[in-house]
């Protein structure tokens, strides 16, 4: 599915080419065909200057939007769920948990949040070029210098991304000035987290959960359009050109197979709810072209130590690679935004509706301070801690199910509709199959079926907006733009559509709790008369 891009981003796709092109002048050096670093030719990309005339391609990776009237806004993150159901072979290290996800880059145009990463693998020739260059460039690129760069360690893959920032900061005519027009002013190249980097390769905000959460990304084809594996009619155990096969919702290449892809993080192992709490090697994610296809899958994660006894020094594997990613800090520089992450904390934990001076922990935080016992205080201050954590957790279970609860309604809206106008075309097919007497007893038990149908989803749908309406609208409004926004990224115009004539039904329940009101978005309510 093509990626939604906003106006705005657009815009600095295209001031970056026209960067790129004048850049290429100052530095002169003679520009990379876009084979070598765009080899599949997408128009959705970012290209970031690297030494000797070359670029990355990167592609950008939406994981929220943030209302900007919410006072949770600065905070707000995506519940993910990430791994897969293993069970016992792999289970300690493979099984799904819950996992939160953000971006430190922001849309100024649609508010969202997202991140960048490498369209491809870097390949040979980037590496060259970031780690020899620009005083010994390769002399002309070739095919070889398009293959993924394997054979390195977690060190070396970070010492790329270190050796590109102070190139790109260091270099007059570099990108990181253009990339503030993004929202990425100070950003920095690095490695992708875990999270990060699955999210991306399961497609992301491109699919809704319920793909997002499949094992594997494509419903169409094989795996044999998508990965290089250890097959004869495959990889035949060796790295291929980067960009050969098709990409995944996101249009990242390569994500399965080819160069197993080091993160940033350390390995911790999974427990059947969590990540145990011991650190150990580096992950490697994706799987290889030494592994076979069943092994690969979006969970795919192995653990490497960095240093390791029988090689003598830092770990490398020559089936093991990187793609790189771009973002910023998380805190913003600009001292004007701190009062906002603290209302975003405070509201994180609101208890119940009123001024957060009169909450109960607050309350009990008074009470605490006016104890003399030492041992009183600190139990009233242990279970100040512990329903915090408790708030907070459900607070965050509220937003969520209200955003299901949106998009249940959408669903049920929808069907509404459907079926009201199935009944009325029924309806006139009787009325004409009447006329001509051509078998009008076809119609009778079909609108009879049809109309016990319609009446089970709109009683469904009243029920929804019922219970939605119990919420406040400022919170509706908020998890409804949630909602659209994530439909919007998947260019589901019918289903916002419905969602909005949900909230509107909302908004008329309030004031007339009656059918006509909430059945706003038909033309007339159907009836059981036959005729």
């Amino acid at each position: 599915m093509a990626i939604r891009y906003s106006r705005f981003f657009r815009r600095a796709i295209a001031g970056l080419s026209l960067f790129l092109f004048s850049a290429g002048a100052t530095l002169a050096q003679e520009a990379w065909d876009a084979n070598y670093y765009n080899p599949a030719g997408d128009p959705d990309v970012l290209l970031l200057p690297i030494p000797c005339g070359g670029k990355i391609a990167l592609k950008k990776v939406v994981t929220i939007t943030e209302d900007p009237s919410s006072p949770v806004g600065p905070l707000s993150d995506q519940r993910i769920v990430i791994g897969r159901d293993a069970g016992r072979t792999r289970g300690y290290i493979e099984e799904n948990h819950h996992e939160y996800i953000s971006g430190t880059l922001m849309d100024d145009e649609t508010h969202e949040r997202y991140y960048l990463i490498g369209a491809y693998e870097v390949t040979q020739g980037q590496y060259d070029a970031v780690m020899k260059g620009p005083d010994a460039c390769p002399r002309r690129m070739s095919r070889k210098l398009n293959l993924p760069v394997t054979n390195v360690s977690w060190y070396d893959a970070i010492d790329f991304t270190r050796k590109l920032n102070i190139w790109l900061y260091s270099n007059p005519s570099s990108m990181m000035a253009t990339l503030s027009q993004i929202g990425a002013a100070n950003g920095f190249a690095r490695l992708p987290s875990e999270v990060e980097w699955e999210f991306a390769a399961r497609g992301g905000s491109a699919v809704p959960a319920a793909v997002r959460n499949e094992p594997v990304f494509f419903n169409e084809g094989t795996i044999d359009d998508y990965a290089w594996y250890n097959g004869a009619m495959s990889s035949s155990g060796k790295a291929k050109p980067v960009g050969k096969k098709k990409p995944n919702p996101l249009g990242l290449y390569d994500v399965y197979g080819n160069a197993a892809e080091i993160v940033q993080d350390s390995f911790r192992m999974t427990r059947s709810d969590r990540l145990h709490g011991a650190i150990g090697g580096f992950v490697v994610r994706g799987g290889s072209f030494l592994d076979s296809p069943d092994l690969i899958t979006s969970a795919r994660r192995d653990e490497n130590p960095f240093f390791d006894a029988q090689v003598g020094g830092e770990f490398k594997r020559r089936s093991m690679g990187f793609r790189i990613a771009v973002s910023t800090s998380s805190i913003p520089r600009d001292v004007s935004e701190v009062p906002r992450l603290e209302t975003a904390f405070e509201e994180t934990q609101r208890q119940v509706d009123g001024p957060l001076d009169e909450q109960p922990l607050q309350q009990m935080q008074a009470v605490a301070d006016q104890v003399q016992n030492a041992e009183l205080q600190t139990k009233i201050r242990d279970l100040q801690s512990q329903l915090q954590d408790e708030f907070a957790r459900r607070n965050e279970l509220k937003a969520r199910n209200v955003r299901v609860m949106l998009s249940n309604g959408g669903l049920q809206a929808m069907e509404v509709f459907l079926s009201a106008r199935a009944i009325k075309k029924f309806k006139a097919a009787y009325k004409q199959a009447k006329l001509t007497n051509t078998h009008p007893e076809f119609y009778a038990p079909r609108i009879e079926a049809e109309y016990n149908h319609y009446t089970l989803i709109s009683n469904a749908y009243y029920e929804t907006v019922d219970t939605l309406a119990d919420y406040a609208a400022p919170e509706i409004r908020t998890q409804s733009g949630v909602v659209k926004q994530a439909l919007s990224q998947r260019n589901d115009t019918d289903m916002i559509r419905f969602v909005e004539a949900l909230e509107t039904s909302i908004d008329k329940f309030r004031n007339a709790r009656n059918q006509h009101s909430v059945l706003h978005f038909l033309d007339e309510i159907p009836t059981p008369s036959i005729d």
